[in-house]
């Protein structure tokens, strides 16, 4: 026979067979939870779905009440200190930090570096103190792992390109700057590209300047 525990202040309708229907929630103002199949079904006072075969909708939640604490490694956000460097074409290196999560745990990693190269490479953490990499992109998250940085194998001259995720050491590929001005601070030191100049201006040696100057110098 089948057992139905009733919370307080539910009762069963009167016409409870075959399907397993009973109100729930305050007197006089009655939910309603239907068990069929296997399956949870929970509608609210106004008859708004709260859980829809056993998925819990949005308005079944708290505002708030998810909290990092109950997220997994994979779904927390993150900050880190970690520096990544591009040391050639086809290697990049790291220095050992420490990841803070947003639950107030951190992880601390050992410095390290991919090897030589061949193709776009996903470096991630996975719980271990020595960083893992792949080259497949779809390997680098999950509920167990966080995508740290993405490194791209850069021409026989140059170097790696270093795409990290919240940390410094980033190089950029020349054909991913927008066309325009690469501009010191201060405004005395850039290369535009739109008037082909490169002016450098410096304390000790004056200015130096290569193309040709609107003011005529």
């Amino acid at each position: 026979m089948l057992e139905v525990r009733i919370p307080s202040g539910g009762k069963i309708p009167t016409l409870f067979q075959p399907v397993d229907i009973f109100e729930i929630g305050q007197p006089g103002m009655p939910g309603e939870l239907i068990i069929h199949d296997g399956k949870l079904y929970i509608y609210g006072p106004n008859g708004e779905t709260l859980i829809d075969g056993g998925i819990i909708q949005t308005d079944a939640i708290l505002a708030g009440s998810i909290t990092a604490e109950k997220l997994t490694l994979g779904g927390q956000a993150f900050s880190h200190n970690i520096i990544w460097t591009a040391d050639d074409n086809d290697t990049c290196s790291w220095s050992a930090g420490t990841i803070q999560w947003a639950d107030g745990t951190t992880s601390s990693v050992a410095d390290g570096n991919t090897g030589d190269i061949s193709t776009t490479t996903y470096i991630y953490y996975d719980g271990s103190s020595t960083l893992a990499t792949t080259i497949d992109y779809s390997q680098a998250v999950s509920d167990t792992r966080k995508l740290l940085a993405i490194i791209e194998k850069g021409e026989a001259s140059a170097k790696c390109i270093i795409t990290p995720i919240y940390s410094t050491g980033t190089t950029i590929d020349g054909s991913k700057i927008v066309t325009g001005k690469i501009q010191s601070i201060d405004g005395e030191t850039y290369f535009d590209l739109d008037e082909g100049r490169l002016l450098v201006s410096d304390t000790f040696v004056g200015r130096v300047l290569v193309g040709k100057h609107a003011g005529g110098f």
